[in-house]
């Protein structure tokens, strides 16, 4: 029997975060839209993985990914952005895993969840 995993899904478009939900259906996939609520879930649950936009309301996914890593060192992290200005040594910098354009879904965030998930064995 499979285990269940728990993802946080951090952007600040409701359709993305429910596309994402759906892309990686049977997960279970915590939605949060801002950088405050993504960090109060991140520190109240226990995760997987994290999803992070770069863009946020009230920051940016860079300095929501130094916060988690502040506190949690090993759960990876994949930033999943519209900004062409992000590179993977961008990402990588900050403590993430990996870096998936939001015009490479669904394909380009199977691979990626898939691949960070057979690393960790979870």
């Amino acid at each position: 029997m499979r285990i269940q995993r728990r993802v946080l899904c951090v952007d600040d478009h409701i359709d993305t975060c429910s596309l994402i939900a759906t892309i990686l259906e049977p997960e279970e996939v915590v939605l949060a839209h801002t950088k405050a609520d993504a960090l109060k879930k991140a520190r109240d649950g226990r995760f997987n993985l994290y999803l992070l936009d770069y863009h946020l309301p009230d920051g940016t996914g860079f300095e929501l990914c130094l916060l988690i890593r502040d506190f949690d060192s090993s759960t990876p992290i994949i930033f999943v952005t519209s900004s062409e200005r992000l590179t993977q040594s961008h990402v990588t910098a900050v403590g993430a895993q990996a870096l998936v354009s939001k015009s490479d879904l669904p394909d380009g965030l199977v691979l990626a969840v898939s691949s960070i998930f057979k690393q960790v064995s979870c």
